[in-house]
């Protein structure tokens, strides 16, 4: 037993669509893509009113390196690597 679609058009005895089916056709898409078009306008907006940080991701080091602007991050780096290179040269010292 098949799930696929059986489109009208493959029946010996279909003889086209109606001009009612057609208009409802175009008007149902017409309104999903005026709903897409808002929608879109809306996220735009919201990324314009709020700001785009790129390279940010949603997830857990995104949410807490968007509570940081871009000097915090530059000197959070500055010091982090300023340890590491000070690790790195005293392991390799030894």
């Amino acid at each position: 037993m098949s799930n696929a679609k059986q489109l009208p058009h493959n029946n010996e005895e279909w003889k086209g669509y109606t001009l009612e089916e057609i208009r409802y056709a175009r008007a149902y898409t017409a309104a999903r893509m005026e709903l897409n078009r808002e929608r879109l306008t809306a996220r735009a907006r919201d990324m314009q009113k709020n700001g785009l940080k790129p390279g940010v991701s949603k997830g857990m080091l995104g949410k807490m390196l968007g509570a940081f602007s871009y000097i915090d991050i530059a000197l959070l780096s500055w010091r982090v690597g300023r340890k590491l290179f000070r690790v790195t040269r005293a392991i390799k010292g030894k």
